[in-house]
């Protein structure tokens, strides 16, 4: 009963914290290119904020991994949110000086404290026994759903806190919710000195422990499968999630509205992980990937139906449906790839890949809706879902002319 009580006390303290830290990143998401366009130079670079949001987290991911090698995780997450808290004082200072610039570099000081607490879920799994993990996973997974509700209703809470400056209340939230961020850290246990991130404790040696040449990696589909499928559907999710509270906000939509769609669309994002799993294991991960590619299709023929409140919500829940099966099918795909001793390497490359598309759909998402409008923006996607159906496709029909699973 004890040890019951004791896993429950750590474990939602572990989920709280994930929820404060999404609430943040959510209300980032949806303000942050309404916000730019107040003090932009332009309309098409009211998106660069997020942008560099992306490629902060992009910059951080090899220090923060360094880091907390170092240092131990939970220092790391303490050093991280303390970054984020830097970021939001110069953010809320940039929307009273009305500086794009320093707004900008304000996201990127953000992107970097993401870099580090991301690792959050993986210190909650080490933190318990491990017949535990998956149950930690859940806590940590099921923090999003509340974040989904209270990180765009504090944007629209902090928009008007100061009429003089719109949106600077949101940054103040942030600076708050960041320093209950930092308060809840110190309450975490710290895990045992080996992290996740390290690599795996000696075995004996056998094939799995061998490092493949560079040019195995190169010639391998199945790799390329999983990094396209994770790349194109963050970076597309992003592109779209970026550019839909400008483009309900030029069709006519209060903020409240593009509020709402927001909600809806992060829990379309992670409500389909408590059985995305489970559809992993009966379908296998390229068939995930290809029922992704399906949803994202829909998310196209939703959106092309008009811009009303409706089709927009429609369009942005298969948007977080479509990047959740092809991010997890794509991301256990990838784990089938490598062996324990090339982890570091191919997790960094897959990484770099990730949040280098990301980072260029976050940027075109104000040019195209601006250029373009929403209705061409969500074409966009088309081509890059027509390659990864095609990839995927040959990728299965290739394991099954050689009698292997797909795994092999």
């Amino acid at each position: 009963m004890n040890h019951f009580l004791n896993k429950v006390k750590v474990l939602g303290i572990f989920s709280i914290t994930q929820t404060v830290f999404q609430i943040g990143t959510v209300m980032i998401m949806a303000v942050s290119a309404l916000a730019g366009q107040t003090i932009a130079p332009s309309p098409e670079s009211a998106s660069l904020p997020v942008s560099f949001v992306i490629l902060g987290t992009l910059l951080g991911l090899v220090p923060a991994s360094k880091f907390m090698k170092w240092q131990g995780s939970k220092y790391g997450l303490l050093l991280g949110t303390i970054i984020g808290i830097l970021g939001a004082l110069l953010a809320t200072y940039a929307m009273w000086e009305k500086s794009f610039v320093l707004f900008t570099i304000a996201h990127l000081l953000f992107g970097l404290h993401q870099s580090f607490i991301q690792y959050l879920r993986f210190v909650a799994m080490e933190s318990v026994p491990t017949h535990d993990r998956a149950s930690a996973l859940s806590w940590i997974l099921i923090a999003g759903i509340p974040a989904a509700f209270l990180g765009p209703l504090a944007g629209l809470q902090g928009k008007d806190l100061f009429p003089s400056s719109m949106f600077l209340g949101c940054y103040l939230i942030l600076v708050v919710s960041l320093s209950l961020q930092f308060a809840l850290i110190t309450l975490l246990p710290s895990p045992n000195k080996r992290n996740i991130i390290d690599e795996s404790p000696s075995e004996p040696i056998s094939p799995r422990d061998q490092t493949r040449p560079l040019s195995f990696h190169i010639k391998n589909l199945g790799l390329w499968v999983s990094i396209l499928a994770t790349a194109f559907s963050f970076g597309l999710m992003a592109m779209l999630m970026t550019a839909v509270p400008v483009a309900m906000k030029s069709h006519g939509h209060a903020m409240h509205a593009s509020t709402l769609v927001l909600q809806w669309h992060v829990l379309g994002m992670y409500i389909p992980s408590f059985f995305s799993g489970f559809l992993v294991r009966k379908m296998t991960a390229p068939y995930l990937i290809l029922l992704g590619v399906f949803v994202m299709g829909l998310e196209c023929i939703s959106a092309l139906q008009g811009t009303e409140f409706l089709p927009f919500a429609v369009a942005l829940i298969l948007l977080g449906i479509g990047w959740n099966f092809m991010y997890v099918g794509g991301t256990n795909l990838l784990v089938e790839q490598y062996h324990p001793s090339e982890k570091n390497t191919i997790q960094a490359t897959n990484d770099t890949i990730v949040y280098s598309f990301a980072i260029l759909s976050t940027y075109s998402a104000g040019y195209l809706e601006h250029k373009i409008g929403w209705l061409s923006l969500n074409l966009v996607s088309i081509p890059f879902l027509v390659f990864v159906s095609i990839v995927t496709f040959y990728y299965i029909q290739k394991r099954k002319g050689m009698g292997l699973s797909h795994g092999s």
